[in-house]
């Protein structure tokens, strides 16, 4: 596949908030899993109709609800079907204690070309924190590692998150500490991150 605007140089990823969610219709999900609205819903299918032609190499999401259906109104705007990768450690911060999102199962009736993602941690089952700064900061790190091992400079990663996660995720890529800044988020905002092969690392933009 040819890929425009390639630079050979960087691994790209860009860094995607979930669009607008209520939380008073949230069915048999946790009370932590918000539906999208019928506005977000329009967020998304305008985020897919601007991204539609931008080669993007992989598509990662977290497993709750509002942030993989974000992801779909990208995907879906792409004429292969790409496979999307459902990470439960992408879930948002302060999510309640054993709650790690939707199943693979229950995702596919909204996008049938996904699967999980190996578990970040190494273990059978899904068991980390989402409220400690540390745990935080593990999980971020985790994500980060784990595209920078499968994927290589000229690759462009999609991550689909939260806010508060996703205040964790920009500063690791950045190889910066985490809290001492803070990033405005709205939803559907896209960052981008430059991990470049000279080691430098380069925010490219925020709430483009």
């Amino acid at each position: 596949m040819v890929k425009d605007m390639e630079n050979k140089d960087t691994l790209e990823i860009i860094f995607i908030r979930h669009a607008e969610t209520q939380y008073d219709d949230i069915g048999d999900r946790d009370p932590s899993d918000g539906e999208l609205t019928a506005n977000g819903e329009m967020q998304c299918a305008r985020l897919g109709e601007k991204l539609k032609d931008l080669p993007i190499d992989a598509y990662i999401t977290s497993s709750l609800l509002r942030s993989f259906k974000t992801a779909t109104g990208v995907c879906k705007a792409k004429p292969d079907n790409p496979l999307l990768e459902i990470c439960p450690e992408l879930v948002e911060c302060g999510c309640t204690p054993g709650y790690y999102g939707c199943s693979e199962e229950y995702l596919r009736r909204y996008y049938k070309n996904t699967r999980m993602c190996p578990n970040l941690f190494g273990s059978k089952e899904y068991d980390f924190g989402c409220e400690e700064i540390e745990d935080n900061n593990i999980r971020a790190q985790k994500v980060i590692d784990y595209i920078q091992k499968w994927f290589t400079f000229g690759d462009r990663v999609a991550v689909f998150s939260h806010h508060g996660m996703l205040e964790y995720l920009i500063p690791t890529a950045l190889g910066i500490k985490t809290r001492d800044f803070f990033f405005a988020l709205d939803n559907i905002s896209v960052t981008a991150v430059d991990i470049c092969r000279d080691g430098n690392r380069v925010l490219r933009y925020v709430n483009k």
